[in-house]
């Protein structure tokens, strides 16, 4: 059966493709590591109690990792407007190998 993967600010979702109801959501903030195999798009990501293996059949996968990298460096800034933008962490989290 095939589902979809939402990509939020905060979290990955599980969805039925049908009905798009979320079916499971995994936060950010529980997030281990994750990891891109370009060759068969598929993103590996391990949570602290659980891990994912999902494949991307109609978005690029350097969209998704760029948007879950991106979202994960938002999470980890400061409101602070003076913060000096970490330019080498950014494009660490949002740049993949394609």
């Amino acid at each position: 059966m095939q589902e979809l993967l939402g990509v939020a600010s905060d979290r990955l979702l599980r969805m039925n493709l049908q009905s798009g109801d979320t079916v499971q959501t995994w936060h950010y903030s529980k997030m281990k590591s994750w990891s891109v195999n370009w060759q068969f798009k598929q993103f590996h990501v391990s949570l602290e109690d659980d891990e994912l293996v999902f494949e991307c059949l109609t978005a690029d996968c350097k969209v998704v990792h760029e948007f879950i990298g991106g979202y994960i460096f938002l999470s980890m800034r400061s409101g602070d407007r003076s913060q000096t933008l970490n330019e080498e962490l950014f494009h660490k989290l949002t740049g993949g190998w394609g």
